[in-house]
């Protein structure tokens, strides 16, 4: 989670810089016509959306490798996990995350088990 979130942060910061560049360099008029102000907004829309757009890829990669390092572990001890991808969107659960990452900021020594974990064991 303090992985993520210090992605998150930082990913955040560069969006912000990216409005800040903005003010910066192309607001120095008082008066802009209506295709100057369309063409800052469609160049901050195109820089604010590629960072989006990394953050995500990125994101989502990161999960793709950490689940492998997980199966790859539990295929070690011939564990068989299961999922339910429609557990993804639930938002009572989505909701139990967001709640852990905000107590676990404040009790970062603490380790806390936030959801039980059933694994199956089958043996060969």
């Amino acid at each position: 989670m303090r992985f993520a979130r210090s992605k998150r942060v930082l990913r955040l910061k560069t969006i912000d810089s990216c409005f800040e560049d903005l003010k910066e360099s192309r607001l120095v008029e008082e008066t802009f016509t209506a295709d100057e102000v369309s063409d800052m907004l469609e160049g901050l829309q195109a820089v604010v959306r590629g960072e989006v757009e990394m953050e995500l890829i990125n994101t989502s990669h990161t999960n793709v490798l950490l689940l492998r390092q997980l199966f790859s572990q539990a295929e070690k001890y011939y564990l068989k996990l299961q999922t339910d991808v429609s557990e993804l969107e639930n938002r009572e659960l989505l909701e139990q995350v967001a709640e852990f990452e905000k107590t676990e900021v404040t009790t970062t020594n603490k380790k806390v088990n936030v959801f039980p974990c059933t694994v199956e064991v089958t043996s060969s």
